[in-house]
């Protein structure tokens, strides 16, 4: 009897295969294709939302990536010019720097590729190294002390302003 029962079951395992095989065959969707087209489905239109929202986003924001007017002269001013320099000299006296030198050219223009590579090649010992006055001043702070030598040759081409902590000039 017991025999006959597991026969009897794989007998209806093999229709059930054979019925599958055949509707698979003729085109027959199951529960789980109807699913998975339903699935694929919520997906798209997902998808479709997304997109439509950031399309009707970005035409309704102002367009703040588009370069500003070129025609508009920069809002700086003599005093702003001043001021940035003051900034700069005052960071370099709460970076607690004891040697704070301000070297200029001498005829009053802009500090150029050569007056760098001089000065690159004239300081010994520098901790910051700025540029300040629209390139016309370089602002050097440091904790060692310059040799005089150095500040001889630099003062040949540069005008020099010593903001130096009053203990530490001798």
């Amino acid at each position: 009897m017991r025999r006959m029962l597991i026969r009897m079951r794989m007998m209806m395992k093999m229709k059930k295969i054979k019925t599958d095989a055949a509707t698979r065959r003729r085109g027959d969707t199951t529960n789980r294709q109807k699913t998975e087209r339903k699935f694929c489905s919520a997906i798209h239109l997902f998808v479709f939302g997304i997109v439509f929202f950031m399309l009707v986003n970005f035409a309704c924001t102002p367009r703040s990536f588009e370069k500003p007017n070129a025609a508009a002269p920069p809002p700086s001013t003599a005093e702003d010019k001043r001021a940035s320099f003051q900034n700069e000299l005052e960071k370099m006296k709460t970076a607690n720097l004891q040697y704070i030198f301000v070297f200029r050219r001498k005829d009053g223009g802009a500090v150029d590729g050569d007056d760098k590579k001089f000065l690159r090649s004239s300081l010994p010992f520098n901790n910051r190294v700025v540029l300040a006055d629209e390139d016309k001043a370089v602002v050097v702070g440091s904790n060692f002390k310059f040799p005089p030598e150095n500040l001889d040759a630099l003062r040949t081409r540069f005008n020099v302003e010593d903001y130096s902590t009053a203990d530490q000039v001798k």
